[in-house]
């Protein structure tokens, strides 16, 4: 009897067992089907995320829209980066100097008549690089020395400043300006313009809100310009004088002068406002000056021939074109570490590297090259140049937006 017990209870455990190895393989079954039945459908997903994530990249390309001033063909070149497309605005003048509006997508531009350029304005880019610029005293009554204009502006000449929208391309505003208007720039709002005479020995203040002009005397031959980044001063270069005015916005007023350098031909701004800079052409050399103490506390040995610089908005670097002269054409910009103020590297562009920007997120230099008729994009995370675009004749100032 206890024999037959011990043999039942094997028998039932035996089926146990069995039943449990034939639920194990059935799992095992439905898992390896269902893993069959769902790789199509992963895959799937994967594909799909792929696609989007591909799709977020090429959306996250961005466009760049660089405006540059074409003087001896009377153009306004519009170029779409990086996407090669390119328009053109018809001026009624020379074009010198550009910047684009942010907040109003205007685009201003100072314009001289077709008449207003001699020879030596033509061969050295508005610049005049020789030692006569600084060595002649009678500089208001020298042509030669105003880059053929005189000091004395004759009203209805055509010198004015334009502004053009950037979406339509269609003229928007236009201001009467003094004798042979360099440079503009324009405070963040849009609301304040202020451009230099370089004839007049003055710059004009617009105030878009109220209609009103105030003209402000400054040192001799202002050129380049910039507002600070606090909104509240005007930077201007005096070429002549060799030192900065720097012009009180709210009080429309000269506040201070500051001894820059031979050639003071343009100003600029490290993003945080530590530092102001000033392209001294004809000392090749870019100046520091502490903006806070408003002191000059360096001078920087660069290329031949600067004229503007560009500090970039992460505050790396500040690049400065150097021009040289039609004669003797410079071809390089010179990259500054905004930590060190020292050199870290000289990089080839084109010839006659005149006018310069960066973009907003630091990742592009685009730089004018005024005796080949091309603009140079640079990398700035390589510090290489990684293309060459054709342009008007002439290439002068540049923006981008």
């Amino acid at each position: 009897m206890a024999r037959k017990t011990i043999l039942l209870f094997i028998s039932i455990l035996t089926a146990v067992l069995l039943l449990a190895a034939c639920g194990e393989e059935a799992d095992s079954a439905v898992a390896e089907n269902n893993v069959n039945n769902e790789g199509p459908a992963q895959e799937n997903a994967v594909n799909e995320e792929e696609t989007e994530e591909n799709a977020a990249n090429e959306a996250a390309v961005e466009e760049y829209i660089v405006t540059v001033a074409n003087e001896k063909d009377e153009t306004l070149s519009v170029i779409y980066y990086p996407e090669g497309r390119q328009e053109l605005i018809e001026l009624d003048g020379q074009a010198h100097n550009v910047e684009v509006n942010k907040e109003t997508g205007l685009i201003w531009v100072t314009i001289n008549p077709p008449h207003g350029h001699d020879h030596d304005d033509e061969e050295d880019g508005g610049h005049g690089h020789n030692n006569n610029e600084t060595n002649n005293d009678n500089h208001n009554n020298d042509e030669e020395n105003n880059h053929g204009h005189g000091s004395e502006h004759d009203e209805g000449t055509g010198e004015k400043v334009v502004a053009y929208d950037i979406y339509t391309l269609e003229k928007a505003e236009e201001y009467a300006a003094g004798s042979h208007p360099a440079h503009v720039s324009i405070t963040k709002d849009g609301n304040t313009v202020v451009f230099s005479n370089s004839g007049d020995n003055t710059v004009t203040i617009i105030d878009r809100v109220t209609e009103e002009a105030a003209v402000i005397e400054t040192g001799e031959y202002p050129h380049g310009l910039r507002i600070s980044p606090d909104q509240d001063y005007a930077y201007v270069a005096n070429m002549h004088s060799g030192d900065v005015s720097i012009i009180d916005l709210e009080e429309k007023t000269e506040v201070n002068r500051i001894p820059a350098g031979e050639g003071a031909v343009q100003t600029g701004f490290s993003h945080d406002g530590k530092y102001t800079f000033a392209g001294l052409h004809l000392a090749n050399q870019l100046a520091v000056i502490e903006t806070a103490s408003q002191e000059l506390i360096k001078t920087i040995d660069i290329g031949v021939g600067p004229v503007q610089m560009y500090a970039s908005y992460d505050n790396e670097y500040v690049i400065v074109a150097n021009q040289g002269s039609a004669d003797s054409p410079s071809d390089t910009i010179s990259i500054i570490s905004l930590d060190e103020l020292e050199v870290v590297k000289e990089l080839q562009v084109g010839k006659g590297a005149h006018g310069i920007v960066i973009s907003d997120d630091s990742r592009y230099a685009f730089v004018t090259n005024m005796f080949e008729d091309t603009i140079s994009v640079v990398d700035l995370v390589t510090l290489e140049e990684t293309e060459r675009i054709d342009t008007g004749t002439y290439p002068n100032g540049i923006s981008v937006y």
